[in-house]
């Protein structure tokens, strides 16, 4: 069907170019009508051919195409309306002790903050803010004017044009006005490593153990970008800079564990496959924050009166662009199940149409967000740099519902592999200077549901533009769909389209209506390498007005919701979890080994602690079971089928990485430092498809390299590095009588260059929190990689491997040489009283990768060294490449 449809398609775009255009402000097709050329009608019903009236989350039609389930988008995926918020009890800014200026005339932040943080040591409340106009300005030495940095705290207004909350600030330079979080999601020792690969969106995890986890338990989902992954995607040489970076990817809660079969349910389905190959690990997490809300109140900033708005003038002291560079109105970080509603920009008096300096609201790192009801309008700064962007999605499951963008550079955007899962439902785009895009970085499986453009339209393509050759935005999403899409005017780069879609496998355009709904799919992307192939689905092009339903998110939460009682939290053959699980999806179909002759044993558990279970086992291993789940009287059914492979699972192929998760090898690209040892790790390809561990499946694998004067391979699968070169290492294994091998080129490079003088050994580092960047990365020799932590007071503590006497430490700082850090030194004989060396030391800001040095005022005894960072001169975060501790001259 794909194969036929798309000749159709060339041939129309040989007359048309690669448009598919509708009609030009047509109602509905009747039955007898011809649809627009190039495109797939829908079917009489209106039903979209993927979406047909007995859809259930895990449908696919014949090629395995399929919609993701969406409903899950929002405050706690929906499942529990936006609270109603009652003003009895809140504390009134205006009134004793705070006594806050409503006029506008007066600086209140200290004020309003103080009620913040008076709340948040209640355990949470409601700042009001009653009608008038309030000025903030942050406080020096910190990126934001107002912080909400605890659970349970409203600030509230009195309504959109009564409350107006104005930031007077005109430099405000990597800045907020309001900041939600700050950190990011703090890692707890609780881990586990997902034990078997998973191509189908599941919300039922395999791990080598679910002990130490518990319902309720939040975790993030992370992934390592190795060569494979890259390969992939056709991006090994565009994003080779990111080569071994540690990526989070799903922010999740878990809602069953099973230790006996070692698996996890998490609340919402993964929306891309993961592969053992690529280290997927799932952490437990502290407790994000929770149940912010901001409401009912305009928000605007007095605009920057210097000249200088020009793409590459954030670069340019003293112009406005630098001075405006990536200010927000509304950043929040790290939190989960909150809200943003009735909310919107306003022109001050003085400017000239400028309501804010830059971007509006940021989603960063966030879970099941809402924004509801919120207009963004006219950023003054629309530079390169990220700035300019109205609505930012950087996290999961977020939901923009009912909500407005007007003058932006990007109205609404999506960067980073964790930004998947999101709906923008309803909302209205009106003449950006760029289109409405994703971004960077693979942004998987999001939906845009109804938006009308005006002077705007979406894109979804390649991009081959970043900041150097192997930092490339790349491939930008794959599985997303844009469904019901309003055309009212087009951007002004397009004619008559709305709608560019070049998405990595599968991405999906069903319906478009308006006086403009072209599309264009048909498009082969900027990056050769990147095989973006096959050309998208386009469906029901034009005929938007007769799309049924009308809203996928609304329907999909519909189903969930009116269902979810009756869902199966696990379903288990002989003991292993099933691929694919989701909570309603009631067809699957496992295949059974070649040469199965037992019946398997079907086992199942329903998500609801209040449903009844009945399992009807197969009669055979070419048979069928049935789970029936019973709840408040409805039953749901669901239906495994069983099938024996036609042939057996031999091994196909075989590829060896290095092993990250074990020090030794260099963070990005294959490389290692002479005289350092690296783990070795392979995985087996067999002929179904199937990726197996050798070590997990007792697979025996021999490694050898091809020049021993480099290095050569010790106890197995260690390779130990001696002189600098490139080296090949072979893996080679026999699996059923076949063998296969596989081969690898690595860099032996020089060993970094270590301070002058007498340094004492390190025993371990750890620290109050991390962005992914390790603590363990400054004791590792490797210029490449570094710890990075967000806030005032983030610390790095350094244990050494004895007591000692220390009379300086060295630091290198990640991009040191561009901006200075703050910092103290404490010490400590014990781990617990510390004594403090150094205060609010600076770093100098020396050439490029130049080790700084900071002696002490004398000589102390210590075995734990403290660095306690307070940021940059940009902004909050502390990073580290590597630490020194110097042992005292005697």
């Amino acid at each position: 069907m794909k194969t036929k449809w798309l000749l159709i398609m060339m041939t129309a775009c040989l007359l048309m170019s690669t448009v598919i255009t509708g009609s030009q402000g047509q109602a509905a097709y009747a039955a007898d009508t011809a649809v627009p050329p190039g495109t797939i009608p829908l079917g009489a019903d209106g039903r979209s051919q993927l979406y047909p009236d007995n859809w259930y989350p895990g449908f696919e039609d014949g090629e395995g195409r399929f919609l993701h389930d969406f409903s899950y988008a929002g405050y706690h995926r929906g499942e529990a309306p936006l609270p109603t918020v009652d003003l009895t009890g809140s504390i009134d800014v205006t009134k004793a002790p705070y006594l806050a200026d409503s006029t506008g005339q007066n600086d209140v932040t200290s004020a309003i903050q103080q009620a913040i943080n008076d709340a948040s040591a209640a355990g949470g409340g409601v700042v009001y803010l009653p009608e008038g106009t309030y000025k903030v300005n942050p406080p020096a030495g910190q990126a934001y004017a107002l912080g909400i940095n605890a659970s349970n705290v409203v600030l509230k207004g009195a309504g959109i044009g009564k409350t107006f909350l104005y930031n007077a600030s005109e430099y405000m330079k990597q800045k907020d006005i309001i900041r939600i979080g700050g950190g990011n999601w703090v890692k707890t020792d609780t881990s586990a490593k997902l034990s078997k690969s998973l191509t189908k969106p599941t919300v039922l995890l395999p791990v080598d153990h679910a002990a130490g986890f518990a319902v309720g338990d939040y975790v993030l989902i992370t992934f390592d970008t190795t060569q494979e992954f890259m390969a992939e995607l056709g991006m090994q040489n565009k994003w080779a800079s990111r080569l071994g970076k540690v990526e989070p990817i799903f922010y999740r809660q878990i809602v069953a564990v099973d230790e006996a079969h070692n698996t996890l349910t998490v609340d919402v389905p993964t929306r891309y496959p993961l592969k053992i190959r690529d280290n997927i690990t799932i952490t437990k997490t502290a407790e994000p924050i929770t149940e912010i809300g901001l409401e009912d109140f305009s928000i605007a900033n007095v605009q920057n009166s210097k000249s200088g708005l020009g793409e590459d003038d954030y670069k340019v002291e003293g112009t406005a662009g630098y001075e405006t560079d990536n200010a927000k109105a509304i950043n929040v970080i790290a939190a989960a199940n909150s809200w943003i509603r009735n909310i919107s920009t306003y022109k001050p008096e003085g400017n000239a149409i400028y309501h804010i300096l830059s971007k509006g609201i940021i989603l960063d790192r966030t879970k099941n967000m809402t924004v509801d009801h919120v207009t963004m309008q006219y950023p003054q700064y629309r530079g390169a740099n990220g700035n300019g962007y109205l609505y930012q999605f950087i996290g999961n499951d977020n939901l923009i519902t009912d909500s407005n963008a007007i003058g932006a550079r990007h109205s609404f955007t999506y960067a980073n592999f964790s930004a998947n899962g999101n709906v923008m439902h309803n909302v209205y785009s009106e003449n950006s200077s760029l289109m409405t895009d994703f971004h960077m970085y693979l942004s998987m499986a999001n939906l845009i549901d109804n938006m009308t453009v005006n002077g705007d339209g979406i894109s979804a393509i390649t991009r081959d533009y970043g900041s150097s050759a192997t930092n490339r935005h790349g491939v930008v999403t794959t599985e997303s769909v844009f469904w019901n899409t309003t055309g009212l005017k087009a951007h002004s780069s397009k004619n008559g389209i709305i709608v560019e879609s070049e998405q990595f496998g599968n991405g999906y355009v069903i319906g478009t209506k308006g006086p403009v709904n072209g599309v264009n799919v048909q498009i082969t992307g900027s990056i050769p390498e990147a095989d973006t192939k096959p050309f998208d689905w386009a469906e029901g092009i034009g005929e938007g007005d007769r799309l049924s339903p009308q809203s996928l998110y609304e329907d999909q939460f519909e189903r969930r919701n009116s269902q979810l009682a009756a869902g199966l939290a696990s379903v288990l053959v002989n003991g292993e979890p099933v691929e694919g699980v989701q909570f309603l999806k009631t067809a699957y179909t496992v295949v059974l080994p070649y040469g199965t002759k037992n019946t398997p044993t079907l086992e199942a558990k329903p998500l609801a602690g209040s449903a009844s279970i009945q399992i009807e086992q197969p009669a055979g291993p070419n048979a069928s079971g049935m789970i029936h789940v019973t709840n408040n009287g409805r039953t749901q059914n669901y239906t495994v089928t069983f099938r024996v492979a036609a042939n057996p699972a031999l091994p196909k192929s075989i590829t060896l990485s290095p092993d990250r998760s074990v020090p030794g090898w260099r963070t990005t690209s294959d490389a290692i430092s002479a005289g350092h040892e690296g783990t070795l790790k392979s995985l087996i390809t067999l002929n179904n498809g199937e990726t197996i561990d050798p070590v997990q499946a007792g697979v025996k694998v021999k490694y050898s390299v091809d020049n021993e004067e480099l290095g050569s391979i010790e106890i197995g699968n260690v390779f130990k590095a001696k002189q600098p070169g490139t080296v090949t290492i072979t893996a080679t294994s026999k699996m059923n009588g076949v063998t296969v091998t596989g081969s690898r080129t690595f860099t032996v490079l020089e060993p970094m260059t270590e301070p002058e003088g007498k340094l004492a050994d390190i025993r371990q580092v750890t620290a109050s929190a991390n962005d992914g960047n390790l603590p363990v990365n400054t004791m590792d020799r490797d210029p490449d990689s570094r710890w990075s932590a967000d806030g005032n007071g983030q610390y790095l503590l350094v244990e050494l491997a004895k007591a000692q006497n220390i009379d300086q430490v060295s630091i290198l700082f990640y991009n040191g040489n561009t901006r200075y850090s703050t910092f103290d030194i404490e010490v400590s004989e014990d781990g617990v009283r510390f004594e403090k060396i150094l205060d609010h030391q600076k770093s100098h800001k020396p050439s490029p990768n130049a080790i700084e040095n900071f002696p002490f005022p004398k000589p102390v005894k210590a075995k734990y060294i403290k660095y306690v960072g307070y940021g940059n001169e940009l902004n909050g975060w502390n990073s580290i490449v590597e630490f020194w501790a110097h042992k005292a001259a005697k």
